[in-house]
């Protein structure tokens, strides 16, 4: 459009649409799917916001309840909406009236042998008040800006509210998996250091070579490497669920020692048009877009004129004995943009130009939102796989062990092949609490990807801190040479 025809088109548009400017709001059109590859999309399940309650952890509950009320991202988040807020209010300001009061005094004593008057007294006071005709909605159109913005930020407190929760889930899973892998580590490095007891023995005897010798050096070595890797990530592990609660790792502590009895729940993710209003990600993505078609208005509304009305009401004290002097006045401005230099042009394209940037960000916001629940789905099924093919080894690995325990009882098989049974039973039981984190982790990522129960106007979930579950873990039979259990 041309420069010469953008006022009259946009006044026309004005009139039209009883001087609003704003473009008329249409949520932009997704590629949504029918249904899910994973999962059938019939018979929803209903995610309470408490979704965590789910795995049944009274120490997870009650950590629960210390992120929300102490996570510093949430806490930062949270005065980020009075942030927005307070500007919303800012910005309906110059559709009110301003009334402002004005005063003065002065006192003046006169040189006696000048034969004037010895003193005189003056003062004033007065109400100033000045309003905007807001023709246009050059105003209006602010306001709503702000107040889309206002939202984006209660969404965005919202998301980072999930985030939290389901940081906070994972995190304390993880801790409870590794400090069982940590006893795994320690039963595998025992084994290890006796293995090679038991070939420098059978070396020094000449039953067994330098490269028996060897091997197991090296075998030890790498078995303490492991556990130093496990060892470290259960500290970086505890370190992050602290820092989640918003207290210092020194002070952190988990009681809970179990990962093997918490449940998995089971999640039915419904229709997946649902998203739209289940996310609140999505719902930020729009809240944005509706304030920067908001702003189109603005920019549209500030080729036009400006009306603006004063009215000035006061009064003057004069010495004493002259009557008091009454004023008032009432004014009108009008200011109309003739040359800006293509400024306002300029304002205007950056509003479309950014409202589109903001219509692809939405589109790939419920993209993403349909992979995340996709992926989570796909999680939660391989995992429950590995972890029932798992545990079926980890069951035939303890019944191998119990079995080379009776033959070693016996006198049938060597130290050396109980060992391996004991190690081989050990690595099936640290894959198996490995994929039983990763399906509780994916149990979590899928609630988080279908809104973790919110909806539009529900409160982040408060509750009372709950005794943290005192759970201990059984460690496997501890065993020792033939030599040393008949001692």
């Amino acid at each position: 459009m041309k420069k010469h025809t953008v006022i009259p088109a946009l006044l026309v548009a004005a009139l039209l649409s009883g001087c609003s400017l704003i473009p008329e709001y249409n949520r932009p059109v997704t590629d949504s799917p029918a249904g899910w590859n994973e999962a059938d999309a019939s018979n929803p399940t209903v995610i309470a916001r408490d979704w965590w309650k789910n795995f049944e952890s009274a120490e997870l509950n009650t950590m629960m309840a210390e992120a929300l009320a102490n996570n510093n991202d949430l806490g930062a988040a949270i005065q980020r909406v009075e942030q927005a807020r307070a500007l919303a209010r800012v910005a309906g300001a110059p559709l009110l009236p301003s009334v402002d009061a004005t005063g003065s005094g002065g006192w003046q004593r006169n040189d006696p042998a000048t034969g004037k008057t010895i003193s005189d007294s003056t003062g004033s006071a007065g109400l100033t008040v000045g309003y905007e005709l807001d023709i246009f909605g050059l105003n209006r159109a602010s306001l709503t800006a702000a107040e889309a913005d206002a939202k984006a930020s209660e969404y965005d407190r919202d998301a980072i509210a999930l985030i939290v929760m389901g940081d906070v889930a994972k995190t304390y899973f993880s801790v409870l998996s590794l400090e069982e892998r940590m006893n795994i580590a320690d039963q595998n490095l025992e084994s290890a250091r006796e293995l090679l007891r038991i070939v420098n023995a059978r070396f020094d005897a000449g039953a067994t070579t330098a490269l028996d010798v060897s091997q197991q050096k090296a075998d030890l070595a790498t078995t303490e490497a492991a556990r130093t890797t496990v060892e470290q990530q259960l500290k970086a592990a505890k370190t992050s669920l602290a820092v989640l609660l918003g207290k210092a790792p020194q002070n952190l502590t988990v009681q809970a020692k179990d990962l093997r009895t918490l449940p998995v729940p089971s999640i039915a993710p419904g229709q997946p048009s649902t998203l739209l209003e289940r996310r609140p990600d999505i719902r930020n993505a729009e809240a944005g877009l509706i304030a920067a078609n908001a702003d189109i208005g603005a920019a549209r509304a500030a080729f036009f004129p400006r009306l603006n009305i004063g009215l000035d009401a006061g009064i003057a004290a004069t010495p004493i004995g002259d009557p008091a002097t009454k004023t008032l006045s009432l004014l009108a401005g009008l200011t109309a943009p003739i040359f800006k230099g293509g400024l306002l042009e300029g304002n205007l394209a950056f509003s479309k130009a950014r409202k589109e940037e903001l219509v692809e960000n939405y589109r790939k916001t419920v993209l993403v939102s349909f992979k995340d629940v996709e992926d989570s789905l796909a999680a939660v099924k391989a995992s429950t796989q590995r972890e029932k093919s798992l545990e079926t080894a980890m069951a035939e690995a303890r019944k191998a062990y119990n079995l080379s325990l009776q033959q070693y009882d016996v006198g049938t098989i060597d130290f050396q092949i109980l060992l391996d049974a004991r190690q081989t039973m050990l690595a099936a039981e640290d894959s198996f609490l490995q994929t039983k984190n990763e399906r509780l982790a994916a149990a979590v990522d899928l609630y988080k990807a279908l809104g973790g129960g919110w909806s539009e106007g529900s409160k982040i979930p408060a509750q009372q801190p709950a005794p943290a579950a005192q759970q201990s873990a059984t460690p496997p039979q501890q065993i020792k040479p033939q030599s040393e259990q008949a001692e």
